[in-house]
C-alpha cells in the first residue's frame, strides 16, 4: 500500500440523535450493518484503502463498543508504531466540557492536528455507507488546487437533517451557491471533507475566536473566501439518518448490484472478524434472498431479511423483511414481518406491522 501524506479525521458521535433508539448504548460508528459489519467500517476502511495510515477518532458519548471494536486497528491496517489509528477524547476544553458540535470538538484536538505532520486532513463521518475512492478524491482536491473540497452525492436529500447543505457548482466543479431549503434533486453533502492541514487549524480558531457554534457553516457562508470543489460520488451511498434509512439500507444489499458496489473487490470494506461456526440449516428450514451471518441456527423460514451472528430461528418461525442483529430469537411458529431486532432480542409473538418496529437490545416480546 502507497501511503500518503494525509491525516484522517473521523467522527464517531455525529448525528446520534437521528438513530436515537439504536445509539441508546453505542455511538454511530459502532451500529450494527449487513449482517457482521459496523457502521464505522466505511470510514475506515476507505481511508485505509486510500494509503491513509494515521487516523484520528474524535468520541462523544456511549463508546466502549466502538473502542472494543476497533482496538489496535489492525483490520484496517492501522496498527502502526508510527501513525496508526489513536482514540480521542470527547472534551472541547480544558475545564472537561463535552463538545458541543464540529468546531468544539476539531478545537479540542488541535494539539492532536498541531502535532501531526501531514499536509492534509481528510474528515469523515460515521453514517454514511459507501465505498469512496480517496485515492481518487485526493488526486481531483490535488488537480484543482482547492482549498477544500467535499464529496457529495446527487439525488432527493436524506430527510432526516435538516441543517444538511446543498451545493451549486459550475462547470469546473466549484462551489458557486450553498443552501439549507430542501430540495428533491439536489446536490448533497456526504460529510466527507478534503483540507489542508494549516488551513482547517486556522480556520477552527478563526471561527471560535468569532464565537461560531457551526464550523461547516461558517465555512461555508463564506464560499466565495475560498476555492472550495465538489468531488461527485457515482457509486451507490446511503446517509443513515433515521430508522427507516438504516432499515432499507440493510436491505438494500439484498440485491446483487448494491452489493457488488459496496463490497467493491478492489477496495474491501474491513471489519474486527470474529471466528464462528458456519450458519446451520434444519430439515424443514427455508431461506431465500437473505444475508445470513456465520454462527445462525435457521430451522424455520426466513426471506428477504437480514441476519447477523448466532440469530436463531426456530422451528415454523417465518421471518420476513427483517433485520435481526446478533444473538437474537424467534420462537417456534412466530412470524415477523418489518422489524429490527436488537442485539440478544428473544421474540415469543408474532409482528406484522406496515410501519417498521424496533425492539431494543435484550428485551422479549
Amino acid at each position: 500500500m502507497i501511503i500518503s501524506n494525509t491525516l484522517g479525521i473521523v467522527f464517531a458521535n455525529a448525528h446520534d440523535a437521528l438513530l436515537k433508539d439504536i445509539t441508546k448504548t453505542s455511538s454511530m460508528g459502532a451500529v450494527n450493518y449487513g449482517g457482521r459489519y459496523r457502521l464505522i467500517d466505511f470510514a475506515l476502511s476507505n481511508l485505509s484503502n486510500g494509503g491513509v495510515s494515521k487516523v484520528g477518532v474524535i468520541t462523544k458519548a456511549n463508546y466502549y463498543s466502538l473502542m472494543t471494536h476497533i482496538g489496535n486497528g489492525k483490520p484496517w491496517d492501522l496498527d502502526r508504531k508510527k501513525g496508526g489509528i489513536a482514540i480521542l477524547p470527547p472534551y472541547a476544553s480544558p475545564e472537561a466540557q463535552i463538545y458541543k458540535g464540529r468546531l468544539e470538538a476539531i478545537h479540542g484536538i488541535l494539539e492532536y492536528l498541531q502535532e501531526s505532520k501531514e499536509e492534509t486532513v481528510v474528515v469523515c463521518d460515521s453514517d454514511v455507507v459507501a465505498n469512496v475512492d480517496i485515492r481518487k478524491l485526493l488526486k481531483y482536491h490535488k488537480s484543482k488546487n482547492a482549498d477544500i473540497t467535499i464529496v457529495t452525492a446527487h439525488g432527493k436529500k436524506p430527510t432526516g437533517q435538516n441543517d444538511m447543505m446543498h451545493y451549486e457548482f459550475n462547470a469546473d466543479g466549484k462551489v458557486v451557491g450553498v443552501n439549507f431549503e430542501p430540495s428533491d434533486d439536489c446536490d448533497y453533502s456526504l460529510d466527507i471533507t478534503v483540507i489542508g492541514r494549516e488551513m482547517l487549524i486556522d480556520i477552527v480558531n478563526a471561527e471560535m475566536a468569532a464565537g461560531r457554534v457551526s464550523l461547516s457553516h461558517g465555512v461555508f457562508e463564506n464560499h466565495n473566501k475560498y476555492n472550495i470543489y465538489g468531488y461527485k460520488h457515482e457509486g451507490y451511498c446511503k446517509v443513515i439518518d433515521s430508522i427507516e434509512s438504516y432499515f432499507k439500507a440493510n436491505l438494500d444489499l439484498l440485491s446483487r448490484d448494491v452489493r457488488n458496489d459496496v463490497f467493491n473487490r478492489n477496495n474491501p470494506i474491513y471489519t474486527n472478524s470474529r471466528d464462528d461456526m458456519p450458519a446451520r440449516y434444519g430439515i424443514q428450514s427455508n431461506a431465500k434472498n437473505s444475508i445470513i451471518a456465520d454462527g445462525c441456527i435457521i430451522e424455520g423460514t426466513v426471506k428477504n431479511s437480514v441476519l447477523f451472528r448466532g440469530v436463531h430461528i426456530a422451528k415454523g418461525a417465518v421471518v420476513e423483511n427483517c433485520v435481526l442483529m446478533h444473538g437474537a430469537e424467534v420462537a417456534e411458529k412466530v412470524k415477523i414481518n418489518n422489524v429490527i431486532a436488537d442485539c440478544f432480542v428473544k421474540i415469543s409473538n408474532s409482528i406484522d406491522k406496515q410501519e417498521i418496529t424496533y425492539i431494543e437490545k435484550n428485551q422479549t416480546v
